[in-house]
């Protein structure tokens, strides 16, 4: 008669929804749980909530390891941000957007990104032929699409399958 309990329970357990929260309980709880998951792995860092506007939340780590975080090409610190996405956002009705920066990578990239769009825009309205970038995450891709977004010259669109999607910049069409 204990094991249909057991079973009853695990049943009921696995039926339940988990209380939804709102952004602000979501923005705090992924807070914790980036603390967390940076003390189990060992970084000594310090984590904090840089900013907090319309359901999107960055969160900044800074300290002694935090460049060991970024990892190649910023790979170790984009698991950390999908993971913690999953775990604050699992069985939520609202969706919080997350972003992880650490030592102030993210911004630097951005700059670096959005200056070689501008380069790839003078150089397609230079010789008239459209110019690749490498493959890009999600991202990456809406930094150079953001950044050309109202330049007069020229237009862009993503190609190709992920993990390989890269964005074309082509002459503007009149």
């Amino acid at each position: 008669m204990a094991d249909t309990n057991l079973a009853d329970n695990n049943l009921a357990e696995t039926n339940s929804q988990p209380a939804q929260k709102t952004s602000q309980e979501l923005s705090a709880l992924a807070l914790e749980h980036l603390k967390t998951m940076l003390r189990l792995a060992g970084f000594d860092v310090v984590a904090a909530q840089e900013s907090f506007a319309n359901d999107t939340l960055t969160l900044a780590v800074s300290g002694p390891d935090a460049t060991m975080l970024i990892g190649p090409q910023g790979q170790t610190l984009d698991a950390f941000q999908y993971l913690l996405m999953l775990m604050t956002n699992r069985g939520q009705q609202t969706r919080l957007r997350l972003t992880v920066d650490a030592d102030g990578h993210r911004a630097r990239r951005a700059r670096k990104l959005s200056d070689f769009a501008q380069e790839l825009a003078a150089e397609v309205g230079k010789t008239g032929q459209e110019a690749v970038t490498d493959s890009l995450n999600p991202m990456e891709r809406r930094i150079i699409h953001t950044a050309l977004a109202d330049h007069p010259d020229v237009e862009t669109y993503s190609e190709g399958q992920e993990p390989q999607r890269y964005v074309v910049v082509t002459p503007r069409r009149n």
